[in-house]
């Protein structure tokens, strides 16, 4: 029906306004909740990758390898040196097993 009133209108508006926001906002929620659920981390600490055999990189020159060494009894076969974000990518990218 042909709406008369211009209060009318305006309800109309805002109601349709609203309801896709609503709409909008479940989606939006929804979707985060999914990606969430999916983005878990596998190794959650240093012993784990020890105790599966993985090895463990470092930044090269920092005091982090001496740490490991030191503090977190790690071996130092295990211990891998990198110098720039590129190394890192690739090391992660192949995993321990295929060298990185």
């Amino acid at each position: 029906e042909k709406l008369q009133s211009n209060l009318s209108r305006v309800v109309v508006i805002v109601w349709v306004f609203v309801v896709l926001i609503l709409t909008q906002s479940y989606t939006a929620s929804l979707t985060s909740m999914l990606t969430v659920q999916q983005l878990q981390p596998t190794v959650t600490d240093i012993q784990t990758l020890l105790r599966n055999g993985e090895s463990i990189g470092y930044q090269n020159g920092s005091f982090v390898r001496d740490m490991l060494i030191d503090q977190l009894n790690v071996p130092k076969n295990k211990l891998k040196a990198y110098n720039s974000p590129e190394e890192y990518a690739d090391a992660l990218t192949n995993g321990s097993k295929n060298g990185g």
